[in-house]
């Protein structure tokens, strides 16, 4: 019986995390995709659901030669959300703050690397109640015509 349960569980709790999965790509697709005109988004869907005070961070390889975009894309009900980006010697290369809450940064890198970038929603929320919504961090190619 406790198998049963077990195995159950494990079904509602994929289920479940599918269904998040999903509206978070129809958020992304439905308000996000402007921001990367005029750049190829990747494959790779670097999205989750986060509330007031949440943080994520997210490691990627940027190749030499290649012009970026990288936006990060959220649900106005989270309010304002902080995003940086740096180097694995904790170099700084951009930070939204420092640039009046832009969502999207362009640039080159000098050489293949790794970088990092980290998104913390804002925990200062007015609503009653905590809402949870979807955090994409987008990463485009520039289009070469």
């Amino acid at each position: 019986m406790k198998r049963y349960q077990l195995v159950l569980t494990s079904v509602v709790c994929s289920l479940l995390c599918m269904q998040l999965h999903a509206q978070c790509r129809n958020f992304v697709r439905n308000n996000c995709g402007e921001m990367m005109n005029g750049y190829v988004i990747s494959e790779n869907f670097n999205a989750a659901k986060l509330m007031p005070g949440d943080e994520a961070e997210l490691k990627l390889t940027f190749s030499k030669g290649e012009d970026y975009r990288v936006a990060v894309c959220s649900h106005s009900v989270l309010g304002d959300v902080h995003w940086h980006i740096s180097s694995d010697d904790a170099v700084s290369l951009f930070d939204n703050e420092q640039h009046d809450g832009t969502n999207y940064f362009d640039f080159r890198v000098p050489g293949t690397q790794e970088l990092t970038i980290d998104v913390k929603v804002s925990p200062d929320n007015p609503r009653p109640v905590k809402p949870s919504a979807c955090v994409a961090i987008l990463i485009g190619k520039k289009v070469e015509l």
